[in-house]
């Protein structure tokens, strides 16, 4: 019985690339493709260690479990939110479990047992299959899941003359806020990144306190900058006071590759997430 470390590293990092990729799609975390890279190296490495070195503080249960924490961390950093995506990535990791041992029987390869670890034959032929699964996977399954819980993360720019600022947005398609102007929909973005896109003047005006009352301080930014085309939209949150939320018109958003021009982003006097990767919120059509 030969197992062969170079294919077991690689189908593992691919499967845990795979996880990892799922993990941060469902978990509304933002995707950083070499944090995921790194993350299921890791993983990969975590299998070939189990396998050389069986010691049942390696490949034992309080093994495998640090190793998943290691894989989270390196992949959506040390923060609160982690917490989380660990428990989503365990649930996914055990589902492909159950779908791999539902292959091995269709198939007949049946599952080695070695050292107390359980390992399938794997061929190059495998590998190449098991990479276009991945990505079969991640761009038909996962998406379909985003779309329809409306948790895409991806990075969006924001300009107004010759500022701009970088912020992750999360896609919620629960958010129908529109300008009532334009019917446009409107970004709403945490006032501290947001305000990166005024100049000083206008910029030492905004703070959660002057936010909080949006009518008192819409006269003193038109005033400091009216290029800014300042106006209320109406909502209802806490910490909003009389259902109104000031917001400017930007010259030009982009997402990813993609340019917009014009668009509308509110300041949020709250932050729009408990602690996830994302300071800005969208509707479903930007």
């Amino acid at each position: 019985m030969t197992i062969y470390v170079d294919g077991l590293f690689l189908l593992n990092t691919a499967l845990n690339g795979l996880l990892l990729l799922g993990t941060a799609r469902l978990g509304g975390a933002a995707v950083v493709w070499w944090r995921i890279v790194l993350g299921a190296v890791l993983g990969g490495g975590y299998a070939v260690a189990a396998l050389v070195l069986p010691w049942p503080a390696v490949s034992g249960l309080a093994g495998k479990l640090l190793s998943a924490a290691a894989m989270t961390v390196c992949a959506f950093g040390f923060r609160r939110q982690t917490v989380k995506l660990g428990g989503v990535f365990l649930a996914l990791s055990a589902a492909l479990a159950g779908v791999v041992l539902a292959v091995v029987e269709i198939m007949g390869t049946g599952l080695m047992l070695v050292d107390g670890g359980a390992y399938y034959p794997v061929s190059g032929k495998a590998l190449l299959l098991t990479a276009a699964a991945v990505y079969v996977l991640s761009r038909t399954v996962f998406a379909q899941l985003v779309r329809h819980t409306g948790g895409e993360v991806f990075p969006l720019e924001l300009r107004a003359g010759s500022k701009a600022v970088k912020l992750t947005a999360l896609r919620d398609t629960g958010n129908t806020l529109r300008d009532p102007v334009s019917n446009e929909e409107v970004v709403v973005a945490e006032w501290q990144t947001a305000r990166g896109l005024l100049p000083p003047e206008a910029a030492a005006l905004v703070d959660a306190a002057a936010l909080r009352n949006p009518a008192e301080l819409l006269p003193r930014l038109l005033a400091a900058m009216p290029s800014g085309k300042w106006r209320l939209i109406p909502f209802r949150a806490v910490g909003v006071s009389g259902g109104m939320l000031l917001a400017m018109r930007c010259d030009a958003l982009r997402i990813g590759k993609r340019t917009v021009r014009g668009g509308v982003v509110a300041f949020s006097p709250t932050p729009v997430s408990d602690g996830g990767g994302y300071t800005a919120l969208i509707g479903g059509s930007i």
